[in-house]
């Protein structure tokens, strides 16, 4: 779990226990319902407190502090279909234009080839490429090890930053916030409004409409079911499928 991650979490917790007023081992279906209803409309918000609770009333029942979860009798929370802000190739390409160091060339660009979580992005060293094979070591959400990918127009923008820039220790040198300015910077400049999530966003939604499968694009981005994909693909459209369409009768 991020740092970021880690204080949401927090806060979500203790603003379910102050606003429960009870004895949280006591809290039954009706009590947890009462409390998310107060949510209704704020769908995003009570969605997080839901997925919150159902970790927390996991953990209660697994060292033995309550005996029955109320979390398995409340189903969760329908949210209104929002396609939020992906990034396109045409937009990538503009990003580029408007980049004037290497190094933000290789940010954009590796951004956009690989689909790389913000945190995974921000702990890239030097040590993880594998210009060989052109792709990257990474240690992702929940500690798990994997790769990120990139094409060979990426290798060609790492290579110029590396050989300008020398960087060691971490590719990049940013922290997060640091490489959301660099984003916020490039994106005013292009008039492309953007951040690292819209890439990654980005990448699902482009390698689904090239007709990459799903599973594929699972692996790829290293989601952790096909529902994420899904979640990711919202802006894949009726007419993206029909343009791939090829009819039965020929």
């Amino acid at each position: 779990m991020t740092e970021r991650g880690e204080a949401n979490l927090r806060y979500l917790l203790k603003r379910y226990l102050s606003e429960l007023g009870r004895p949280v081992h006591t809290a039954m279906v009706d009590h947890v319902l009462a409390f998310l209803s107060v949510y209704n409309d704020r769908p995003h918000q009570k969605d997080s407190f839901y997925r919150t609770l159902k970790s927390f009333y996991k953990w209660l029942l697994k060292f033995g502090y309550i005996t029955k979860n109320p979390m398995l009798l409340i189903e969760a929370p329908k949210l209104p279909e929002k396609i939020l802000r992906t990034i396109t190739p045409e937009q990538v390409q503009t990003l580029l234009q408007a980049a004037e160091s290497n190094r933000d060339k290789a940010i954009v660009a590796l951004l956009a080839d690989s689909g790389a979580r913000r945190a995974e992005f921000t702990s890239i060293r030097v040590d993880d490429l594998d210009m060989e094979h052109n792709r990257i070591f990474v240690t992702g959400k929940g500690q798990k090890e994997g790769f990120l990918v990139f094409g060979n127009q990426t290798k060609q923008f790492l290579i110029q930053y590396i050989n300008d820039s020398h960087p060691v220790g971490l590719l990049f040198g940013l922290k997060p916030s640091g490489l959301r300015m660099v984003l916020r910077r490039l994106g005013d400049k292009a008039g492309v409004p953007v951040n690292p999530h819209a890439f990654r966003r980005g990448f699902a939604t482009t390698l689904r409409k090239m007709g990459v499968g799903e599973l594929d694009i699972q692996q790829l981005g290293r989601w952790e079911s096909l529902e994420m994909v899904r979640r990711y693909t919202k802006a894949y459209t009726f007419d993206d499928a029909a343009k791939r369409y090829k009819p039965i009768v020929t």
